[in-house]
């Protein structure tokens, strides 16, 4: 199959070398081949049209660099702030996260200025995140739990009182006050597994 000579020209990281045998899928398409020297040393066969299109730029070792400098660059790669901005992400971008059709999948979106980490930890810092605090004590939240993350809607607070905050937390009104579920169990002193279960069998959970 004819096709232009790309021997010693670069691509990227890629020096094309020669010709290499033409690729034949199972449906019979023929891919043309090049044998290519990456800058790093790696010698690889290239399809020729991912070398023209720019789709193949090296061996790999080129996004590696990139991931690396970007880790670099803000030094928090690793760190619990670092966990915490990339799992907001995961929830909203990700679709094949876990916790997508909670977020992501209902609307909820990332104010554009924190898909950038520097400023998501700017934001962290000025409002008192402790990277050191015990485990729980700073978890993000969102204050309208309907709303997206932006700094206007985001807060960092315990566990505790995220798990008040959450879109299905059960709230209950008695005697003029109101409180979530969770605030019942601790007043009345009973686990909040047995007024859970009381609350959904259409129960008074304030009976003995």
């Amino acid at each position: 199959m004819s096709a232009e000579d790309l021997t010693g020209k670069r691509f990227g990281r890629w020096v094309v070398l020669s010709r290499a045998d033409d690729h034949v899928t199972a449906k019979g398409y023929h891919h043309v081949m090049w044998n290519c020297r990456c800058d790093c040393g790696t010698i690889k066969s290239v399809r020729g049209k991912s070398l023209v299109s720019g789709i193949s730029q090296s061996c790999g070792c080129l996004r590696h660099e990139q991931l690396h400098d970007r880790f670099v660059k803000h030094g928090g790669f690793g760190t619990r702030l670092y966990a915490v901005w990339n799992s907001m992400r995961q929830r909203c971008n990700n679709k094949h996260s876990r916790a997508y059709h909670n977020y992501g999948g209902r609307g909820i979106t990332i104010c554009p200025e924190w898909d950038d980490y520097d400023s998501f930890r700017s934001w962290a810092i000025s409002v008192g995140y402790d990277e050191d605090a015990e485990r729980g004590k700073f978890t993000l939240d969102r204050i309208d739990v309907n709303g997206n993350y932006c700094p206007d809607n985001c807060r960092f607070v315990d566990m505790r009182t995220q798990t008040d905050n959450r879109r299905m937390s059960i709230v209950v009104e008695h005697d003029g006050e109101v409180h979530p579920l969770t605030v019942w169990a601790e007043i009345l002193g009973k686990h909040y597994t047995t007024l859970w279960k009381k609350y959904k069998n259409g129960e008074n959970i304030f009976d003995s």
